[in-house]
């Protein structure tokens, strides 16, 4: 348990770390900062710290960097997730009411807007609904024993795949086995289908296997449409100046494997959650830390935001932001559902 005056002395390490990037010097933290004590009580507070684990020296003689363990102590002593000022919030408003009522422009632009906001990578992803539903099904005659299989999912989308047929089926037969599915599995969900006891035929199980295979699959392909921005504010960072502490991320974010990383750091409920360094599940962000969000709405389609950034990123107003951008993407699509 710190004391108030280590507490304080510590958040003012943080501070002067995130502003500059350089290892802080007590000298430093008595000249800026007083906290009302001598320069050697300093010294012996900030011997404590490190003790603590609170922070490190690159050597002996070296001013003091924050761990993960201060920036999280630093986050947790926040009164609160701040509001940016009211010009900004303003700025921000005005340039989503110009565009169109288009979800995909909203999200590639609220991308850009919090990257901007921050000044770091942000990613979010387009709204879906959580849990993907049947619309309906078809079969389509291709020759004696192929069908061509198409599943409509809440939103219009679609899957497609070729099926075989033990039995030659003609396509009133096939239009027959569409319908009787279409009614029975219409609105369910992949569990639901899966817990549905109904009598079938051999094709006609062989069916509904190949759509809840093909909705499982659209429930982990669920977040991939996405947008990043701000990958050169990141490359401006000190901690990455020379590319190498990024490269990892720019392969992840090609492979797409980003907005998985970050579902599992989302809280259930929209509630912001701010993962430090090697609080992250995946290793390659290890070097980051991340402020997540969902928006959305509750039981509809609900998307996730997100800003990037080394540890030293300036966490209040970097949760400002995240919260802000993701307060106007649910009033947006609470209007367009409205």
């Amino acid at each position: 348990m710190l004391t108030e005056r280590r507490a304080n002395l510590l958040r003012s390490v943080v501070g002067e770390y995130i502003d500059f990037a350089t290892p802080v010097a007590s000298e430093a933290v008595v000249r800026k900062h007083g906290l009302g004590v001598s320069s050697a009580t300093i010294r012996n507070d900030m011997s404590f710290l490190e003790d603590e684990g609170y922070i490190t020296r690159p050597y002996s003689s070296a001013g003091a960097v924050p761990s993960n363990k201060a920036y999280r102590f630093y986050v947790e002593s926040l009164p609160g997730v701040e509001e940016l000022p009211k010009d900004q919030q303003y700025t921000l408003w005005y340039q989503f009411s110009k565009g169109e009522n288009d979800i995909e422009d909203w999200s590639r632009l609220a991308a850009s807007v919090l990257s901007n906001l921050v000044g770091n990578v942000a990613l979010v992803t387009n709204p879906k609904v959580a849990n993907t539903k049947l619309v309906r099904l078809e079969l389509i005659y291709i020759k004696d024993f192929l069908a061509f299989l198409v599943i409509v999912f809440q939103e219009a989308r679609l899957k497609k795949k070729l099926i075989p047929m033990n039995d030659a089926l003609s396509n009133e037969d096939l239009q027959m086995v569409s319908n009787k599915l279409s009614h029975n599995l219409g609105g369910l969900s992949r569990n639901e289908i899966e817990n549905k006891t109904t009598a079938r035929d051999p094709f006609e199980r062989d069916v509904v296997d190949m759509v809840v295979n093909l909705m499982a699959q659209e429930d982990q392909e669920l977040y991939n449409d996405h947008y990043v921005e701000g990958l050169r504010n990141l490359l401006r960072q000190p901690e990455f100046a020379n590319g190498e502490g990024a490269r990892g991320l720019i392969d992840v974010i090609e492979d797409r494997e980003l907005p998985k990383a970050i579902l599992a750091e989302a809280l259930d409920g929209g509630a912001l959650n701010v993962v430090i360094g090697e609080e992250n599940r995946e290793e390659f962000l290890y070097p980051f830390s991340m402020v997540v969000s969902k928006y959305g709405l509750p039981g509809g389609a609900v998307g996730y935001i997100s800003a990037l950034g080394p540890t030293r990123m300036e966490y209040p107003r970097t949760m400002a932001g995240v919260k802000l951008v993701s307060s106007v993407m649910t009033s947006l699509l609470s209007r367009v559902n409205s």
